[in-house]
């Protein structure tokens, strides 16, 4: 790994607890990290809370909770709070493959300006437990959204992804709730930062429930749209000072 660059892992968690254990051991396998850093929801369950505490008994891994009760809250607060040169925001649920993180921090280490960030459409087994009106609907949406930004990514709403903080930082964030995870992809790409993607597979969560609702998904497409046609300047922290 190049002395010059640092990962940060981000679990942001709720109700996890041995699933949540297993992410963070097969992360670490690879000694990868620079750090492990923890965000609780308030409202996290104590088994979860329990289960973090003590893996941060271990050097390199901390934890906080969250400020406010948005997803968005735990991402931001992660943003300001991390070490490393790159970060990435991992699913506590293990719902994202992680056999596809050593080709992500490859690339990453390759190309430290760029956006690393996993695809499911580039993968044969990418949506194995999707019903066939699902893929299709996900399929067309990703096809509008390539036509919208002018872009050649294949899959836009899955933010999985390792980026410089340096980026992350100097980007304003809106939001405060799961529709950031749109402005983590779209505002990058709209600033015109390089994304690389990489394959995987949506794996079935054996624990914990997803947080997200019917609205919340409204409020991506309206955002998708917003930052599309937003002037770039308004996109940075630059500009608000």
């Amino acid at each position: 790994m190049p002395d010059t660059y640092r990962l940060s892992i981000v679990i942001c968690a709720v109700d996890e607890t041995f699933s949540l254990e297993r992410t963070f051991h097969k992360l670490d396998a690879y000694g990868a990290a620079c750090e492990y850093l923890f965000v609780l929801a308030k409202s996290c369950s104590d088994a979860c809370r329990d289960t973090v505490k003590k893996l941060c008994a271990r050097p390199g891994c901390r934890w906080l909770y969250q400020p406010g009760k948005g997803f968005g809250d735990a991402i931001r607060t992660a943003i300001r709070e991390v070490q490393g040169t790159h970060m990435v925001v991992w699913s506590a649920d293990e719902a994202t493959d992680i056999a596809s993180f050593p080709e992500m921090l490859r690339l990453s280490q390759e190309n430290p300006d760029a956006v690393v960030k996993i695809s499911r459409f580039l993968h044969p087994e990418g949506f194995a437990d999707y019903g066939l009106v699902k893929r299709i609907l996900n399929r067309f949406s990703q096809a509008c959204f390539r036509a919208l930004y002018r872009s050649d990514l294949t899959e836009f709403t899955n933010p999985t992804q390792i980026a410089p903080v340096s980026l992350y930082r100097r980007i304003r964030w809106d939001r405060s709730g799961f529709e950031m995870l749109t402005e983590m992809v779209f505002k990058p790409l709209r600033l015109g930062v390089r994304f690389l993607e990489v394959p995987t597979k949506n794996v079935a969560r054996e624990e914990g429930r997803s947080h997200r609702t019917f609205a919340a998904a409204l409020l991506y497409y309206y955002m998708i749209l917003k930052i599309r046609f937003t002037d770039t300047k308004k996109l940075t922290t630059e500009s608000s000072q």
